[in-house]
Parts: C-alpha cells; sequence; structure tokens
C-alpha cells in the first residue's frame, strides 16, 4: 500500500484512492470474465450483463477522476507522491479500455449473427484464460507496488502475443475451407483481437508499476505454480471463475468457424 507522506491526511487520501483503483480493476476483471465466458457459451444473457454494468465502469472512472484532481489541489503533491496520483490515473485509463474491449465482445455475441464452432471457441477459452491471468497478475502487482511481479506481467505477454497469433492463423485456415461463414470468422476474429487487447493493457499497467515500485523488489511469489492461473482473484471483489466455463450456453445461432 502507498504510504509514508509527512502528511497522515495524505497518506489517507492517497491509499483510499488506491484502493478505489483496485476497485474498479476488480470489476473490469469479471466484465473480461464474463464477456469471455459469454462468447465461449453464446449465452446472452451474460453478454447483457456485462453491457448493463459498463455504466458501472464508468461511474468508477469519473469518481476516480474527482478524487485525482482534488487530491492534488489540495495537497499539492510533489516528487513520488505525485508519480503515484499519476500512475493511479494511467491505470485507470487502462482499465477503462480494457472494459470496452469486453463491451465489444459481449456486443458480438448480442448480434446474434451465428454461433463459432467448437473448435474456434476453445482458442477463445484459451486466449482469454491467459488475458486474464495476465490482467489479475498487473492488478496484484499494482496492490502490492510490486516491480518484480510486474516484470513477470511484461514477459508472459509474449505468451500471450504468440498465442494470438497462432489462434488466429487456426481461424483463417478454417474460414477458407468453408468461405460460407466467413463473417462469423471475421467477428470472431475480432474477439480474439480484443482479448490480445486485453493482455497489452495489462502489461502497460504493469509498466506504470515499475516505475513506481522500489528498485531491488525481491522476487515475487517463488512458490508460484503458474503465474498465469486464473483460479485467484486480484482482489476481494473480484470473483475466481473460470472465464469461460459453460454458463447454460444457448442454442441459439449456427456452427460455424
Amino acid at each position: 500500500m502507498l504510504e509514508g507522506h509527512i502528511s497522515k491526511a495524505f497518506d489517507g487520501a492517497l491509499a483510499a484512492l488506491h484502493i478505489r483503483v483496485l476497485e474498479m480493476g476488480g470489476l473490469v476483471l469479471a466484465q473480461v470474465r464474463e464477456a469471455a465466458r459469454a462468447y465461449t457459451s453464446w449465452d446472452a444473457l451474460a453478454a447483457e450483463r456485462v453491457i448493463a454494468r459498463a455504466a458501472d465502469v464508468s461511474g468508477y472512472d469519473e469518481s476516480i477522476f474527482q478524487d485525482q484532481f482534488t487530491l492534488i489541489a489540495r495537497r499539492q503533491p510533489v516528487s513520488r507522491d505525485l508519480r503515484a496520483v499519476f500512475v493511479m490515473e494511467k491505470s485507470v485509463a487502462e482499465l477503462e479500455r480494457a472494459g470496452a474491449e469486453a463491451r465489444k465482445i459481449a456486443r458480438t455475441v448480442l448480434q446474434q449473427s451465428g454461433r463459432p464452432a467448437r473448435a474456434t471457441s476453445s482458442d477463445v477459452r484459451q486466449l482469454a484464460q491467459l488475458a486474464t491471468g495476465l490482467m489479475r497478475l498487473s492488478l496484484e502487482a499494482l496492490d502490492r507496488i510490486d516491480g518484480a511481479l510486474a516484470a513477470q506481467v511484461i514477459a508472459y505477454d509474449e505468451e500471450l502475443d504468440a498465442e494470438y497469433a497462432a489462434g488466429l492463423r487456426r481461424l483463417l485456415t478454417r474460414a477458407m475451407e468453408d468461405p460460407r461463414h466467413l463473417d462469423i470468422a471475421m467477428e470472431a476474429a475480432f474477439v480474439l483481437k480484443s482479448l490480445e487487447r486485453i493482455g497489452d493493457h495489462a502489461r502497460i499497467m504493469a509498466r506504470h508499476v515499475q516505475s513506481l515500485a522500489p528498485q531491488g523488489d525481491p522476487p515475487a511469489d517463488e512458490g508460484r505454480s503458474d503465474p498465469l492461473d486464473d483460479r485467484a482473484p486480484a482482489s476481494p471483489s473480484s470473483p475466481a471463475a473460470d472465464p469461460a466455463a459453460p454458463a447454460n450456453p444457448s442454442t441459439s445461432g449456427h456452427d460455424a468457424p
């Protein structure tokens, strides 16, 4: 937790801002999970929940901006304190963009233009697990201001990029084999791209954390079995469900690439 300013009132305001950003992160993580689940299970109700909660994400964005403005105006922070406020601001921007990508995925389901084939859903599920794992780790690094954990996020983003490229190649191969479903394949490509961008936003957040973390941080959790295992939430407000576990899948639509 951020602390150490000579003014205890400032410490409290900065800590409260930090907590608000993490709360927003928990909501965005839940949005990404549910959007991925909605697509892979073709669940319109789950997609509608993502759209309905988008206003809550925007509400966090606006209220945190006001808190930051008030904090700077009243306390006039300098040096590391001011840098911490700016890191929170930049992190909120990345979270808002990740939430927007989740909203795009949900809208794809609500368009009901055609359900993706099982192989495509499997590719999306795999990429969603990597993307949500990176977002969870990035939020954990932000929570602890952990430079070593942030470095892990940056390194593992390469794995997500490689999986995105491989999934896109498989999707295009299936589309060429059956051009009748090219439109559905193109929509699936956009879903994969949204997940890849979510990973990018997690990586950028991790870089912001690195700029704030003390130099020479000890290695993060050496006993971690899999840093991208998305079984644990980054904050108490985020659920631990598999982002693509089947949940009341709809039977509407047609199998396609």
